[in-house]
């Protein structure tokens, strides 16, 4: 059973120094994680605390909860009420992220990109680009102000680390980082949905070193996700077309937190401002786009795919998912042959 343990004034650069030592009879070297920003209702933080637990992860978790305060009054200019919200900043490794963030996506979770920078009179650190969960029931947010770098915040942490013996038996059991498929796992994230238990905290005690085989890095998609309506088109799954010769992108490898440049700060008045000073132009063609656009849609939309399969859903069900209808409607307008690319990946 996974063992969970609060940590108290930690910091996710602390945390990914000293935890593979901490848990050194179970830490598998050189497995791939990341970290992403899982943006939460904040009466419903308790339900994420020990989310982790209910999960059977092959790797230890970490989740540190963060408060903003000095920096409220930026994140409100931004046009976000930081007061409704709890910041969860999470580090998972990759091969077990499907598994974590699979019941968001069943839940129609929006999946995005925010940009943490550094707040007025905050101490200065590189601006990053994070992958974010957030739920559907708050409001967007593309900029975060932060007095701190998120890897140096200081907070409580919530440690999740899975028994030796349950490491090793998901191991020899497991046809593949999805097998499964979050089949036992009936919770939401909701209104209404009663949450699950969350395990009594215990401090980790080492066992006996246990050899554990080496388990291939999983690689996980990026972006999004939508198909335009198929008019009540039978079920029935035809051959795929011959496929568009086209440039191939690289799929990302991680999703963890880039360097990018610091946005102009920009208030929510700015924004409603420049968007009834917009005047419209002709719509463009599929064909006006730039050259690499059809190959970052194509990558978005089969990246959704399989964050789509991750969350246990079937083809039948990605297609009827808000995520996936969005996408694909822009794929198609960039051209792609869309049907083609979901029948090749969505089995």
């Amino acid at each position: 059973m996974a063992q969970v343990e609060i940590l108290k004034d930690v910091s996710l650069a602390s945390l990914t120094e000293s935890i593979p030592q901490q848990l050194a009879t179970i830490w598998q070297s050189g497995h791939q994680r990341t970290q992403l920003l899982i943006l939460i209702q904040r009466h419903h933080r308790q339900k994420f605390e020990g989310h982790a637990a209910t999960l059977q992860l092959k790797h230890p978790c970490w989740s540190l909860f963060y408060r903003p305060r000095a920096e409220a009054g930026d994140i409100e200019e931004g046009g976000f009420d930081p007061k409704t919200a709890s910041f969860m900043f999470l580090d998972v490794a990759l091969e077990d992220l499907g598994k974590w963030v699979g019941p968001l996506a069943k839940d129609e979770w929006l999946r995005e990109e925010v940009i943490i920078t550094p707040s007025e009179n905050a101490e200065d650190f590189t601006s990053t680009k994070w992958t974010m969960f957030r739920d559907p029931w708050l409001e967007s947010l593309d900029v975060l102000p932060l007095a701190k770098s998120p890897h140096e915040i200081n907070a409580k942490a919530w440690l999740t680390s899975p028994s030796a013996t349950a490491t090793i038996n998901s191991n020899a059991t497991e046809d593949s980082a999805f097998a499964g498929k979050l089949a036992d796992l009936t919770h939401s994230f909701g209104a209404g949905m009663v949450a699950p238990e969350t395990p009594a905290p215990v401090v980790n005690t080492p066992s006996t070193p246990t050899a554990v085989p080496d388990t291939p890095a999983f690689v996980m998609p990026s972006g999004p996700i939508s198909i335009p309506s198929l008019g009540g088109a039978p079920v029935t799954i035809p051959e795929p077309a011959t496929p568009v010769m086209e440039e191939e992108a690289p799929v990302p490898s991680s999703l963890s937190p880039v360097p990018v440049d610091a946005p102009q700060k920009q208030t929510k008045a700015d924004v409603d401002n420049t968007i009834t000073e917009e005047i419209p132009t002709a719509i463009p063609t599929p064909d006006e786009g730039p050259k690499g656009e059809g190959v970052e849609i194509k990558v978005e939309l089969l990246d959704t795919i399989q964050l789509l399969k991750a969350g246990g859903l079937e083809a039948e069900q990605i297609l009827e998912s808000p995520a996936f209808q969005e996408v694909s409607e822009r794929a198609t307008a960039a051209g792609l042959d869309v049907w083609s690319i979901f029948i090749e990946n969505a089995n």
